[in-house]
């Protein structure tokens, strides 16, 4: 009688339809540190969008009082509050317009008394300049022109400064 050797033997059959546990932790952990670094650039990109916004709307509020002042015939002011991110605009002492900013900060104002007025001619009390920063440092100037109220926005402070 002939003994059959392959029933002695013990096999080992390996499936490789899956991945070990080990694998799957690497994976995820790289995917995990990606993401935590890109998550930062993301925020700045962000907090550079939303200073942008705020500028320019800024800008378009000091065009529009001066315009609503020329075309009306009547006084528009804006209160900047520099401590509280906000601003308000009024025509003659009625509030039209009360805008908070988020996530940017209102660093600073060189108006008088934080105040700029429009005159019904569109002639502003002064000239001057608004500060907006992000929380990681960025800094926009929204600044406008005595007399004529012309109004920019620039990474540069002005040249009086």
């Amino acid at each position: 009688m002939v003994a059959d050797n392959n029933s002695n033997k013990n096999y080992i059959i390996r499936s490789n339809n899956g991945y070990t546990l080990l694998e799957l932790i690497v994976v995820i952990s790289i995917i995990s540190a990606l993401l935590l670094m890109s998550f930062k650039g993301l925020l700045i990109i962000k907090q550079n969008y939303d200073l942008n916004v705020a500028a320019h709307q800024l800008e378009a509020t000091l065009k529009d009082c001066q315009g609503r002042a020329m075309y009306t015939g009547g006084y528009y002011k804006i209160d900047f509050y520099p401590s509280l991110n906000r601003y308000r605009v009024y025509h003659e002492s009625v509030l039209i317009e009360d805008v908070q900013l988020e996530d940017i900060n209102l660093h600073y104002t060189n108006f008088t008394d934080n105040k700029v007025y429009f005159y019904k001619t569109g002639t502003p009390s002064m000239g001057g300049t608004v500060t907006l920063k992000t929380k990681s440092g960025r800094t926009l100037y929204v600044i406008m022109t005595p007399v004529t109220a012309r109004t920019r926005v620039s990474t540069k402070p002005p040249d009086n400064w």
